[in-house]
């Protein structure tokens, strides 16, 4: 199987992105992996902080390698939104293939020492490190009574200037920007600024980017963010809310007690959520 650099860089030269979809538990990894096997495409598989606690990291890295060898797909293994050094250090130990260093919420400094450090550390296992040094308001929560606009300041939105300088001095293989990208579903779809995000690739033209926020962002925006340069989407809130949904549809409607009986069309939800943003990333046959 080819490595996560390998597969970015393809992304890259090939002008698709990477669906990165969150997995919580046993159903939505069937969920997001058989997707990534009917369209024959590659895929991150990733576990936030909170995530990869309920999972567990030796556990996710063992499941991953048994599901990549059954379907026979690349699957990156991803640490979403590490909170410090050691959550970093831990996943790429246990045999994570890439990790994100969530620093947007500390100082710039400190954000660029810790961000090194994991870089150092990464690399020494043959593995990317995306960073950000904003915080990407939102939650991967529902909003769906709330306006995205309230939280899109653009006073907090990337300086391209101050994005060069972070990863330039980290080395950082993949930035995270803020570009009005919101993390979770609100009441209307959220629309990106690409004047700012040509600006950002213009002065990172060696850099991979990432997109936070996929769930309910406009399709033509993705679209036109991954032709600027954007290499991953990370999707979240709407597998959540697919799976909850019909598992909720699911038990209003029948006494079973079996869990594996009444997983089947949950799973199958959340597959077609996968199956939809494979095709819109352009990533589909990418494996092929």
């Amino acid at each position: 199987m080819k490595t996560a650099f390998e597969i970015l860089k393809q992304a890259n030269d090939e002008h698709f992105a990477l669906g990165a979809f969150n997995c919580a538990n046993i159903e939505t990894l069937k969920a997001i992996t058989q997707a990534a096997a009917n369209l024959k495409a590659p895929v991150i598989l990733e576990a936030s902080d909170g995530e990869i606690n309920y999972m567990g990291y030796e556990q996710m890295v063992s499941l991953k390698r048994i599901y990549e060898k059954q379907v026979g797909i690349p699957i990156i293994l991803n640490l979403d939104h590490g909170k410090d050094f050691d959550s970093c250090k831990r996943a790429i130990e246990a045999g994570f293939d890439y990790v994100h260093l969530d620093g947007g919420k500390m100082e710039f400094e400190d954000n660029v020492a810790m961000a090194t450090e994991v870089v150092k550390l990464a690399h020494e296992h043959g593995i990317p490190v995306e960073g950000e040094m904003d915080h990407i308001e939102g939650s991967s929560a529902d909003h769906t009574t709330e306006d995205p606009k309230n939280l899109q300041n653009e006073k907090l939105f990337t300086d391209p200037d101050r994005a060069e300088e972070f990863v330039r001095r980290t080395g950082i293989d993949v930035f995270a920007s803020f570009i009005g990208n919101l993390h979770g579903l609100y009441a209307d779809q959220k629309h990106l600024k690409m004047d700012l995000l040509t600006k950002i690739k213009e002065k990172l033209p060696n850099t991979w980017l990432s997109l936070h926020g996929g769930s309910g962002t406009d399709s033509n925006d993705v679209v036109n963010a991954i032709k600027l340069g954007i290499v991953k989407v990370n999707v979240n809130s709407e597998l959540r809310i697919a799976f909850k949904m019909t598992l909720q549809e699911v038990l209003n409607a029948s006494d079973e007690i079996a869990v594996y009986k009444i997983m089947d069309k949950p799973i199958k939800e959340v597959q077609r959520v996968v199956e939809g943003k494979i095709k819109l990333f352009g990533t589909a046959g990418k494996a092929a």
